[in-house]
């Protein structure tokens, strides 16, 4: 038998297979991509409602959204190349916005070859939107420092990376950061003057000081004179230092949250002057990460009916019950609960391997509330903080869960199974290094930081405990060379533990991750983690 991801709304099968040798008429992009045949198959595309395909004997009917009855063929293809069934598929998607958000501001950026592969995915996955996290990492002509020694993707990359998302049917938008989270462009000596605090690292812009607005302003703008896109995600998250620095001392008080509604009306009013439509995180909105006195001082700004005019991106990434997202939706208010996106995470930022447990959690619980509230998207995220030791091929998993908690019948796992072509095995060792003991204490175990030396000895034998099982449970699977590298890096996890890890051991882990890490990305960042690993093998050698 074979399987629809996410599962249709109606799927009727008649047992009937017809052999196959290509289509005629396939989208050639699509084929190419897919090593779809050319044959005598020919497809027919009906005017009807709703979205499908029907198979019958050397021909496919397909009506509706035609790149969703792509993949839903393509689908099929990949589950058996010879023959296609005789059988009837309607699809409805609960969620108009169906979106993955990708940091590769943190450490690693995707080399064209990778992006290619995560747009595969998600049209496969019937995604229809990717944002690209870039902070500086866009090619700004007007500046064209920023971002240099970064890896930073030129114009024609990001053409050809459009191009080929729309070819697929997936919309490719900016995410962008324009008050926090700016430290890379405020460290550069011609821009730290632009900064907040004096220390530019910190990373947030001086709103009060029309240059600096007018620097972001450029920035926005020249970004959306390039990308095609309806959508442009203007950031707006974690500006805790905004009023606190440079703009506090012209005349000592404290106007955070003016400075912030001001500078994003602005902003939005940018936006709509290029025909687009402003996403912005919503966070500083409610307050909801800050002490309960800053709390109710941010959580004025809910009052102002600016917030109308964007796309509020509601992140929260904690393994939380339902009615904890639910809560978190209705913090907005009523009249912001139908321009909502819900943001859940892969758990797999300051980690070598994403955490399954949280992440799965926090997707279908964060996902259910939406569904409860009415909510029209999602856009899950994966972030890279502290360099992003996590490799872009352990996150494919996620992707599919994510589409069947949204979409279908939440079995993530035989979906993975049967358009990956893995065995259960296999998937089950993905979800063995994704348990959170091993996901989030194996970074610190190989890199013999402050988080393993503050270990208590009773702790220590219950991770150690825990990593033997996984390992022996590994042990005999045959694994691809990343997961080779995750179950190596147990192993060695383990000698620390045992205090019988040598620099060898860590240099040679090391080498590893600098093949996988080229094998998909950029080899810009790459120095600040094999560099952790040559560090953690040089204390070893000295005994520290």
């Amino acid at each position: 038998m074979f399987k629809i991801v996410p599962k249709p709304k109606k799927l009727n099968f008649t047992g009937r297979w017809f052999e196959f040798d290509g289509f005629l008429n396939f989208p050639a992009s699509i084929s190419r991509e897919f090593s779809i045949p050319r044959g005598s198959w020919k497809i027919e595309i009906l005017q009807r409602p709703g979205t499908g395909i029907s198979i019958e004997d050397k021909k496919v009917k397909i009506w509706g959204n035609v790149n969703i009855a792509y993949a839903t063929l393509v689908q099929l293809l990949i589950q058996r190349r010879d023959a296609l069934p005789e059988v009837t598929i309607e699809e409805e998607f609960r969620f108009s916005f169906r979106g993955y958000h990708l940091d590769i501001a943190r450490g690693g950026v995707p080399s064209l070859s990778t992006f290619k592969s995560i747009l595969r995915w998600l049209f496969l996955l019937k995604y229809n939107y990717f944002a690209i996290y870039f902070e500086d990492l866009f090619p700004w002509e007007k500046h064209p420092k920023i971002g240099v020694g970064r890896g930073r993707l030129t114009k024609e990359e990001l053409k050809e990376i459009t191009q080929y998302g729309k070819n697929l049917g997936i919309e490719v938008f900016p995410s962008l950061e324009l008050t926090g989270h700016m430290e890379n462009i405020l460290s550069i000596p011609e821009y730290s003057k632009y900064s907040e605090w004096y220390l530019p690292r910190e990373g947030c812009l001086d709103l009060s000081n029309e240059e600096a607005k007018r620097f972001a302003y450029d920035l926005l703008e020249e970004v959306l004179e390039f990308f095609p896109s309806k959508y442009v995600h203007i950031g707006g998250d974690e500006t805790w230092a905004l009023g606190r620095g440079k703009s506090l001392e012209k005349n000592w008080a404290f106007e955070g949250p003016k400075l912030y509604e001001e500078h994003h009306k602005n902003m939005i009013d940018i936006v709509e002057k290029y025909g687009k439509i402003p996403i912005m995180w919503g966070d500083m909105l409610t307050g909801v990460f800050l002490k309960p006195n800053e709390k109710e001082v941010w959580g004025k700004l809910l009052q102002s009916d600016i917030w109308q005019r964007v796309i509020l991106a509601n992140w929260d990434y904690a393994a939380m019950p339902k009615e904890h997202f639910i809560n978190r939706i209705e913090s907005f208010g009523e009249k912001y609960q139908s321009n909502q996106i819900v943001c859940p995470g892969f758990s797999n930022w300051d980690r070598f391997y994403p955490d399954f447990e949280v992440a799965i959690e926090n997707i279908k619980n964060f996902i259910d509330a939406a569904k409860t509230k009415g909510i029209q998207g999602f856009l899950v995220t994966a972030w890279g903080d502290d360099g992003q030791e996590c490799l872009f091929s352990f996150l494919y998993p996620l992707l599919v869960a994510t589409i069947e908690l949204a979409e279908g019948d939440g079995k993530w796992e035989e979906s993975t199974i049967q358009l990956s072509g893995e065995d259960e095995k296999l998937l089950d060792s993905r979800k063995a290094f994704g348990e959170t003991v091993v996901a989030n204490n194996l970074k610190k175990l190989l890199y013999g930081s402050y988080g393993y030396t503050s270990m208590k000895e009773s702790e220590k034998q219950i991770v150690k405990g825990h990593l033997e099982k996984v390992l022996e449970k590994t042990m005999n699977v045959n694994l691809p060379e990343d997961l080779g590298f995750i179950r190596q890096a147990i192993r060695v996890a383990i000698k620390r533990l045992e205090n019988t890890v040598t620099a060898a051991d860590l240099i040679e882990l090391g080498n590893c991750y600098c093949r996988l890490w080229l094998s998909e990305r950029k080899k810009e960042g790459l120095e600040r983690i094999i560099s952790r690993f040559w560090a953690a093998a040089g204390r070893v050698d000295l005994g520290l």
